[in-house]
């Protein structure tokens, strides 16, 4: 005769529940990192040709009064693509604001005015094109919510397991 205590139904269903949620919102984290991942990839396949930095500097914005105070690196470039004359903007593929001066003042010191530097363009869209390729770091993190569904899975697996097995008759 066992004294070992029985997992009711309501626990192995809670076990579940809790399971299939870990697993799936591991899962859903997993495919919205890895399509950041991808996005980040883009670039790094396009076509790089040398550029001509024509202005380098920082826009301050501030969207409301209460709003904090944001800089951008603001940067222009000339590049030849096919044969035809290009300007570009943009430093990275996917960029916004930052609330940090500093971070926004080394990116446009790193392209003075006048630098001869190299661009990424996409071949078929030869208007957009930028200075450098965006962080893989996404692709870096996508062992942490894969740790969450791994757990899931295993809460779902016990729970499932446990409803089938036999309970002993005690008698």
């Amino acid at each position: 005769m066992s004294n070992a205590p029985q997992s009711t139904i309501p626990a192995r269903f809670f076990l579940g529940g809790v399971g299939l949620f870990l697993l799936i919102l591991g899962l859903s984290f997993t495919w919205w990192l890895y399509g950041a991942g991808e996005k980040s990839m883009i670039s790094r396949h396009w076509t790089p040709v040398p550029c001509t930095v024509l202005v380098s500097g920082v826009t301050e914005a501030q969207y409301s009064p209460n709003d904090p105070v944001r800089w951008q690196p603001e940067l222009e470039y000339r590049y030849t693509f096919a044969g035809a004359v290009y300007h570009g903007t943009k430093l990275r593929r996917i960029e916004g604001p930052t609330p940090h001066r500093a971070k926004a003042m080394a990116a446009a010191a790193a392209y003075p005015v006048g630098k001869e530097t190299e661009c990424f363009v996409n071949p078929q869209n030869p208007a957009e094109a930028v200075l450098e390729h965006s962080t893989k770091a996404a692709f870096y993190t996508l062992w942490f919510p894969l740790l969450f569904a791994a757990g899931g899975a295993g809460m779902l697996f016990a729970a499932v397991r446990q409803s089938s097995k036999k309970a002993p008759v005690i008698s």
